[in-house]
């Protein structure tokens, strides 16, 4: 058995997160184990999961780049003590670039670089971001992305036009996320929504990347021209209060749902009729997957790398808040239903977690054999 070391902020909920868990959770770990290195101090969600599976979880102090040191020597300190990881694989962008030089240093022959994202945020952690780009090249020996966007992104155009990208994809358990007529009734009644509610939806994490309050402004304006509409809201963050807010400020109170951190997505994506993604960024959402999987339409914004339709039910709108009106109302006319071929389609575009994770554990082998 070989142990492969991710390298990571944290284990909570996110979409990064959810992609190395559904790899974990289906990878042979008779064969291939995962740890990991993170720089949250608290106790993560995932982390009781990730024991029972016979992972490890290890600290060192958060990455700050105007004082990098005590990260810097805290992930020597620990490769140095544990010489058994002979891969690391690390989720944190461009600034992979830190524990994989030291990784280098400490003679670490495998050192992945993984890119989750598309944009670089604004301000001077986005700039920082960016000029790290070119120096990750020079440390890391290996270099992973979700998606062709990712790619391009953090490595460049040139370094994926000669293929020295791999892509992972996100992907799922498509069978967790079939559609469900019972569970959709189940769920509806819980909440106490009408079967004629159009219910929109957003899985994602409470933060500004994610765009909730445009989605905040679209039930307002929906709710104006008298539609019967609510919005679920799953998940979490540090924008929560903000979000809650705006929700009391436009008189929406009784058009939003919001259901918290919840271990049963799929069940939430049932009652669900057209899910929502109004980011101003992203890699390869592995929610939007998921959604596809289901068989619902996604409205999504332009933002959103177009890869992701694999099942051409996706529309990519400019975040103008009348176009995502008039595109859903084009659907209400037609009827919202559910795609039948749709779980065929994301197998067939390689987001099948069985099929993924098997490739996967091939890799991680071929590479130690390699050493």
């Amino acid at each position: 058995m070989i142990r492969i070391l991710h390298i990571l902020h944290s284990m909570n909920r996110g979409g990064a997160e959810a992609m190395l868990m559904n790899y974990y959770r289906n990878i042979d770990r008779n064969r291939v184990q995962f740890d990991f290195l993170l720089t949250e101090q608290n106790r993560c969600l995932f982390e009781d999961e990730i024991e029972s599976l016979g992972g490890k979880v290890y600290r060192v102090p958060l990455l700050k780049m105007n004082n990098p040191m005590p990260y810097i020597n805290g992930v020597k300190k620990f490769l140095l003590k544990h010489p058994e990881y002979k891969i690391v694989h690390s989720h944190t962008s461009s600034k992979s670039v830190v524990p994989l030089w030291v990784a280098k240093r400490c003679g670490v022959p495998v050192r992945i670089a993984h890119s989750h994202n598309n944009k670089s945020e604004n301000g001077f952690s986005g700039m920082v971001r960016n000029l790290l780009k070119l120096p990750l090249k020079s440390v890391a020996t290996d270099f992973f992305a979700c998606g062709e966007e990712a790619a391009k992104w953090l490595y460049g155009v040139d370094m994926w036009k000669t293929g020295k990208v791999k892509i992972l994809a996100n992907a799922i358990s498509v069978e967790s996320f079939l559609y469900n007529v019972s569970q959709r009734e189940s769920v509806r009644g819980e909440l106490m929504i009408a079967e004629k509610t159009l219910v929109l939806g957003m899985v994602a994490r409470f933060s500004g990347q994610k765009n909730h309050l445009f989605a905040l402004d679209l039930v307002k304006a929906l709710k104006e021209r008298g539609v019967d509409v609510k919005l679920m809201l799953v998940g979490d963050g540090e924008l929560k209060n903000v979000i809650q807010k705006k929700v009391k400020d436009l008189e929406i109170e009784e058009n939003v749902v919001m259901t918290g951190v919840v271990d049963d997505v799929y069940k939430y994506l049932q009652a669900i009729d057209v899910v929502l993604m109004p980011s101003f960024s992203e890699g390869l959402p592995v929610s939007l997957v998921e959604a596809q999987a289901n068989g619902m339409p996604c409205v999504v914004s332009d933002r959103v790398p177009q890869e992701v339709d694999v099942t051409g039910n996706v529309d990519f709108l400019p975040l103008e808040v009348e176009v995502w009106v008039n595109c859903l109302s084009a659907k209400m006319q037609k009827g919202v239903k559910r795609d039948e071929n749709a779980s065929g389609k994301v197998r067939s575009a390689g987001y099948d977690i069985k099929t993924a994770s098997k490739k996967l554990e091939e890799w991680y082998w071929k590479k130690y054999s390699e050493i």
